[in-house]
């Protein structure tokens, strides 16, 4: 994604950049804590909750998964959690899906150094000079079992959709055996709206059973508050007209608020300073410039699925109403699939669905026991759509 600090928009602000200024608490796209964490209060108080029975040496009834699209702050909520565990005197093992490929790359992950595995028995030498596991599962069992006894344990484990079967239906069935041992070990599973799929792939029965939190968008004043607390915790404010137009155009999409945050901090540095209207309109090129990136990104996983014609179609459900039925999205997919001349049965429909889902594109609410579909990003909708506007007059004009 292009640096969007490197376009030159010299001589646009009211207020010179002073380079001394203390440094943006904004964080757009760095996976690391936002300054504020807003509207995830109710999220909060329940990881709150199992971390205290946790910190207690009790057994938590279940585990939490977190899922929803990028960008929505489940990174920001799981590094809060580990904080917020080693504040209660919580034993923290953190780590990606992505990088836990094999049982035994699970064992090496979760134990606290290699030694610690050669104690528990069971290595032996490799051709190479370094060990191999002669049982992982075993270890990966008495490893967990044996830092839960001395501690209580939070695994934090982040972008969990990408986690290997095997390795992660052995995680995921150990943790179950430790809580039927009363032992203190919470798991919080955090990745995108495929999670869920990918749970029940793995044979993990208890998806049921867990505290499941969907994160979304912001609503409107937790999006406000995104950026007007950390501004106000550093003396600084912003213009209410100003504040309004940021959230609107954010779309209550954290990265979005990040970004603007991060934006008006460093082109408004000074003592003090008061964000204006003005400064919000001279900043809106560079934020669009790197919403424009990103969304470009998004667009090209939409063309390596052949999927931009299917997303067009169902961001025009959307021109009308911010919620749609979901069984209305379902038809408008199988139809586009039709005109293509692709293959539109039920099945085919849904994994097309699924896709969509997971990317983003749509998010699944229930209004009043309905199901219906919100946009992930309004204006990516719009984006695709005209992109695939364009892309159908150049078609058309060289036929």
């Amino acid at each position: 994604m292009t640096d969007y600090h490197e376009i030159a928009m010299e001589g646009l602000f009211s207020h010179p950049s002073d380079p001394a200024a203390e440094e943006s608490p904004f964080r757009p796209g760095s996976g690391t804590l936002p300054p504020y964490l807003a509207g995830r209060q109710a999220e909060q108080s329940l990881v709150r909750r199992f971390l205290k029975v946790l910190a207690r040496r009790d057994a938590p009834t279940s585990e939490i998964i977190l899922y929803g699209p990028r960008g929505n702050g489940k990174t920001a909520l799981l590094l809060w959690a580990r904080h917020e565990a080693q504040s209660l005197g919580i034993d923290v093992l953190r780590f990606s899906g992505r990088v836990v490929r094999s049982t035994e790359s699970l064992a090496r992950r979760i134990s606290p150094e290699p030694r610690f595995l050669r104690w528990l028995g069971g290595v032996s030498l490799t051709g190479v000079g370094g060990v191999t596991l002669k049982d992982p599962e075993r270890q990966v069992a008495d490893v967990l079992a044996r830092r839960a006894r001395r501690r209580p344990m939070l695994l934090a484990v982040d972008e969990a959709h990408m986690l290997a079967p095997e390795p992660g239906a052995v995680l995921l069935n150990e943790v179950q055996d430790l809580r039927g041992e009363d032992l203190p070990v919470l798991l919080i599973l955090a990745g995108t709206p495929d999670l869920p799929r990918h749970l029940r792939a793995m044979g993990a029965s208890f998806w049921v059973r867990s505290k499941r939190l969907p994160i979304g968008r912001l609503d409107p004043d937790a999006a406000a508050a995104a950026i007007r607390v950390p501004l106000q915790e550093r003396g600084r404010s912003i213009e209410d007209e100003a504040l309004r137009q940021v959230v609107s155009e954010s779309h209550g999409y954290p990265f979005f608020l990040q970004l603007w945050g991060d934006l008006l901090w460093t082109k408004c540095a000074g003592p003090a300073v008061h964000v204006s209207l003005a400064d919000v309109n001279r900043a809106r090129p560079l934020f669009k410039q790197g919403r424009e990136c990103l969304y470009d990104e998004l667009l090209d996983e939409l063309k390596a699925a052949e999927l931009v014609s299917v997303a067009a179609r169902v961001a025009a459900e959307f021109t009308a109403s911010q919620q749609v039925l979901r069984e209305r999205v379902t038809m408008a997919i199988r139809s586009s699939l039709r005109e293509q001349r692709r293959n539109s049965d039920r099945r085919a429909t849904l994994e097309v669905e699924g896709v969509l889902r997971c990317q983003g594109f749509i998010w699944p609410v229930v209004t009043q026991q309905v199901g219906y579909y919100e946009p992930g990003i309004p204006s990516l909708m719009r984006h695709v759509a005209l992109n695939e506007s364009r892309n159908r007059e150049v078609r058309g004009g060289s036929s």
